[in-house]
């Protein structure tokens, strides 16, 4: 699976084939992590695969029962080629970051309607349209979901039906152990991603979920029993959670063109963060027609209000709120939001471990109207080392099971400090919590029956200084605030 400019093809068998319209970009650490495992396992692929023969045809028996024989088929993430084969295209692309599976893929299927290119399916460029286009098990070894949907935009219509499909993360200690027993194909590190994460995805770059849900209960072959239950289980509530493979079909919808025309403020609530306040101003991009920089010093003990004021000379997006002593996050971040002037206002923690560079994305998400309160998620893609305590990241699993109860839609973090909405429902919002304050603003959101959405990030480990949450202490103010927002919700 490295990234060759999508030029790298064979011209003869692969006319509709077109280069990206800018160079990929240098491999990233991710991407040569895992094009190295699968080169490693190329030769060996199918013989994993004939081991657990039965699971896998009854992932070519789904897609050829959604794909009729005779259209066009690009598959993105498509290994030694076997799954586009099955479906007999009339003209079938695969796309794979593997050069050596690129290479088994067209030593095994030379058939003159099929071509494989070796790309990253980032880059992957092609001037006609496809019929179907599938994603088995690709968005599990991905950077990063976003550049990838953006992109079959260009190659897709809205008669385009796009077929996705993975494992149950459910399943992800079970899949572990029979790795570790070479049971099954041997794996990396993956993302933890649901069917309910890429619908969300898609939503928020213009797709509509048709169908989504889940298949295969039973993956070893059991004689008389067997497809029986795998026809039935998977569509009893309750019961199909337990299957092994999830899967969802969408297809794209026309761009959203407009846009609001919005200015952008975005709020850095600061305590003791010298070593990474200059950065996240200097990182920070313009958005939408004027961009402002508010940071918030909260009473801080070494140079940061200094070190920012002094940005602000060179930078005129710059302003500085500073006052003392220190009354917490939720404090700061109030009298960010008094201070902010744009359309739409954001929030970025200062020790930058959400990368100022993905705040486009919730700006956008709010600019062409797709919500009106977008809230950042840690939980899609894998964690910078030690990025999150341990003890955190399952104590903001279980918050999120509770503010999900209480809010009556899906939350999967709580905490992520990155957020947007429009300037214009600040009133609206009653932050009680001085301490953080994440939470009154997702309840503040849900009693105003505000469009809320999340949006995946990449969660860094801190550049610089300590973080201040603290698990125990911080997590029975939490508690509280819990039962402040079932008062307040109606």
């Amino acid at each position: 699976m490295s990234g060759l400019p999508t030029g790298a093809r064979d011209d003869t068998r692969s006319p509709s084939l077109s280069p990206p319209a800018t160079a990929p970009a240098a491999a990233s650490p991710f991407r040569e992590r895992v094009t190295r495992h699968f080169d490693d396992i190329a030769s060996s692929y199918d013989e994993y695969k004939r081991r657990n023969e039965y699971y896998h045809n009854q992932i070519e028996d789904f897609v050829r029962s959604v794909i009729p024989p005779g259209r066009s088929v690009l598959e993105l993430g498509c290994a030694t080629g076997a799954l586009l084969a099955s479906t007999r295209p009339s003209r079938g692309v695969g796309v794979d970051l593997s050069p050596r599976m690129i290479a088994e893929a067209r030593r095994r299927h030379p058939e003159p309607m099929l071509s494989f290119v070796q790309a990253a399916v980032e880059d992957f460029a092609s001037d006609r349209p496809f019929d179907f286009i599938i994603l088995s098990n690709l968005l599990d070894y991905v950077e990063d979901l976003w550049p990838i949907f953006e992109r079959i935009h260009d190659y897709a219509t809205p008669d385009t039906r796009i077929l996705i499909s993975s494992e149950n993360p459910l399943w992800e200690f079970a899949l572990r152990l029979a790795n570790r027993m070479r049971l099954r194909i041997p794996d990396t590190q993956r993302n933890m991603i649901t069917i309910l994460d890429i619908a969300n995805v898609l939503h928020l770059l213009d797709y509509e979920v048709i169908e989504a849900g889940y298949r295969v209960i039973v993956p070893k072959e059991l004689p008389f029993l067997g497809d029986a239950l795998n026809k039935v289980v998977p569509r009893i509530p309750g019961l199909r959670n337990l299957s092994w493979r999830q899967f969802l079909v969408a297809r794209p919808l026309p761009r959203r063109s407009e846009r609001r025309g919005y200015s952008c403020s975005v709020v850095i609530p600061c305590f003791n963060e010298e070593g990474n306040v200059v950065e996240a101003i200097r990182r920070s991009p313009s958005m939408g027609t004027r961009t402002e920089i508010v940071v918030v010093d909260d009473g801080s003990k070494d140079r940061t209000p200094e070190l920012a004021r002094k940005a602000g000379e060179t930078d005129p997006r710059v302003r500085v709120v500073s006052y003392s002593p220190n009354h917490g996050k939720g404090y700061a971040v109030l009298e960010g939001f008094r201070a902010a002037t744009g359309d739409v206002v954001m929030i970025l923690d200062a020790d930058m471990a959400v990368m100022p560079e993905e705040l486009p994305r919730f700006f956008d998400v709010i600019d062409r109207g797709t919500a009106q309160f977008v809230n950042g998620t840690r939980m899609i893609y894998p964690m910078a080392d030690e990025a999150m305590k341990l003890l955190n990241f399952f104590g903001n699993k279980m918050f999120g099971i509770i503010l999900s109860l209480i809010m009556g839609q899906r939350n999967t973090d709580t905490l992520c400090g990155t957020k947007a909405f429009l300037r214009r429902d600040l009133p609206d919002f009653v932050i009680s919590d001085k301490s953080w304050g994440d939470f009154d603003l997702l309840f503040s959101a849900c009693k105003r029956k505000l469009k809320i959405v999340e949006m995946p990030v990449h969660y860094q480990a801190r550049v610089a200084g300590e973080s201040k949450m603290k698990a125990w202490k911080h997590g029975w103010k939490l508690l509280k605030v819990c039962l402040q927002g079932l008062r307040m919700l109606p």
